[in-house]
This record gives structure tokens, sequence and C-alpha cells, in this order.
């Protein structure tokens, strides 16, 4: 192939690189939106979110992919500016690589303040009553996991079972 001028390739280098990171914006943009309503509505059932967070990766892996076979296909056109323009070409995938890992980080954020959200809701309509004497039951130390408290009333021991929400929490994390 004979090698085309330099301004020639840098623009379509530029370009191409260009489409991928764009399509890269499109990409979150559109996953952000379903995401947060799948988080919104089906917190409790983590399977819809995991599936639809392993597609997103899958479709950002899939765009890194094209890098590398564009560069092949048009190194031999490069000339002496191949390396610089190679790097470029590196540092998009490198600039996806960390949007996988932010948008996981950003997707696990939401999906725990939805998560707490729903334990608090659990919490304030929780209403414990001995299962004897129906006296109403002191709360329980630990509340996301299974707990005996005993009746102050009647001294029956009761298990206290926490809310899904509250049990998929887990504990609270130390500051």
């Amino acid at each position: 192939m004979k090698p085309v001028a330099a301004s020639g390739v840098e623009a379509r280098w530029s370009t191409f690189l260009g489409k991928v990171r764009a399509r890269l914006g499109e990409i979150l943009e559109e996953a952000d939106a379903g995401l947060t309503d799948i988080i919104a509505t089906e917190v409790i059932d983590p399977g819809p979110m995991s599936a639809a967070q392993n597609e997103v990766k899958a479709r950002l892996f899939a765009l890194r992919e094209k890098i590398g076979p564009a560069w092949a296909k048009l190194e031999p056109e490069f000339g002496e500016h191949a390396g610089n323009l190679e790097d470029q070409g590196r540092a998009l995938e490198t600039e996806i690589m960390n949007a996988i890992e932010a948008f996981e980080a950003q997707t696990m954020k939401k999906y725990r303040a939805r998560l707490t959200e729903l334990a608090h809701e659990e919490l304030k309509e929780r209403r414990l009553a001995c299962s004897k004497c129906a006296a109403p039951l002191p709360e329980p130390a630990v509340k996301h996991r299974v707990e005996n408290v005993t009746c102050t009333h009647c001294h029956a021991i009761n298990t206290v079972r926490p809310g899904l929400a509250m049990a998929m929490l887990g504990p609270p994390k130390k500051s």
C-alpha cells in the first residue's frame, strides 16, 4: 500500500477514534438510564441488574476490540506517524477500560443507595410483637440478620427476621 499524506492519515484515524469515543458515551448514557430504571424497580432481585450490567460490559468490550483491527488495517498507511497514532488508540482502549470500572462502581453505588432506602422503609413499617402475648418487642441489636429477642412482658423468646432489603444490605459499613 502506498502511504497516505500525514494529515490525511491522522484525520482518518482521529475520525475513527472520535466515532468510537462518541459511541462509548452513547452506550454509557443508555446504560445509565436503563440501569437506573431497573434499580428503581428490581433492586430486591439482582438478576435483571446483573444481566443488564453484563450486557453493557459486553458492548463496551466489543467497542474496545474494534480499535486493534482498525489499527492493523490502517497501520501500513501511517508511515513515520505510526507511533503517536498507535498511542492514541491505546489511550482510548484504556479510557474504555476505565469507563467500565467507573460504570460498575456507579451502578453499585446506586444499587446500595436504593437498597438502603428500602431497608429504612422496612424498619419504619416493622411492628415487632411477641408471638406469645402480642406485647411490643424491643428492636433487636442487629437489624441485618435473624436474632432472638426476649419479650420484656412475658419473657418468651421470639425470632425476629430482617426485611429482605435489610438482609441483602448486610451489616453497616465501618467508616
